[in-house]
């Protein structure tokens, strides 16, 4: 092999291998980022519920006396079409945020956002559709270690809680965890499973999604 041909292989190898190495330390460092950004904002969620959930002052628990001049509250129709099944929200940082997920398996708790784009996915997880109201809340994050990056390490029966931002607590467990493609959005989001999450494998060729559901 000529000298000049050698050297450049060298030098090519050189190049690949740095940039491997720069590539790694980005994703290392993109990673410790929305971990620090994800344990913030998930001080301020829980602040936000205990705000919520606090007792109002201490006031008279006699009724008050009627208003001759108002007249009587009519009687409430059945025929009323239930409560709106959208979930309570609180703006924190310039984003609308549901609660939070917890995955004690992992380790893990995490605000979750109300609404999802690229941008808000650097920050957190993000529900993707449905509610919990509904039975089928959909949630999607980035594959960073302090995000979904771990989901293919769940089990089925692990436990997986998440917490609105009323304080409500809806208890669910891992059913199954697959492998699947990206065209396959009907299979996540008409499930039937009261619970999904998902993240991309690295590359992006494929899905981690795992199904829950509820706790008896």
């Amino acid at each position: 092999m000529p000298k000049k041909a050698g050297a450049f292989i060298v030098a090519m190898g050189a190049v690949l291998i740095l940039s491997a190495l720069l590539l790694f330390a980005c994703n290392l460092r993109e990673n410790i980022r929305a971990g620090q950004e994800a344990e913030s904002l998930l001080t301020d969620v829980r602040a936000a519920i205990a705000a919520q959930a606090a007792p109002p002052a201490a006031a008279s628990t006699d009724p008050p006396a009627p208003d001759p001049t108002e007249p009587p509250e009519e009687p409430t129709d059945p025929t009323e079409p239930p409560p709106d099944p959208e979930m309570p929200t609180v703006y924190l940082g310039g984003y609308d945020y549901l609660g939070y997920l917890a995955l004690p398996t992992l380790g893990l708790e995490l605000p979750v956002m109300a609404s999802w784009d690229y941008p808000r996915l650097r920050v957190s997880p993000c529900r993707q559709f449905g509610s919990t109201r509904t039975d089928d809340l959909v949630i999607a994050a980035h594959n960073y270690g302090t995000h979904f990056g771990r989901l293919k390490d769940l089990s089925p029966g692990d436990a997986v809680t998440f917490t609105d931002m009323e304080g409500v607590v809806n208890a669910y467990q891992v059913e199954s965890i697959q492998t699947l493609s990206p065209d396959d959005v009907d299979a996540v989001q008409n499930s039937g499973y009261p619970l999904v999450l998902y993240t991309c494998t690295p590359g992006g060729q494929t899905r981690v999604t795992v199904f829950c559901t509820r706790t008896p």
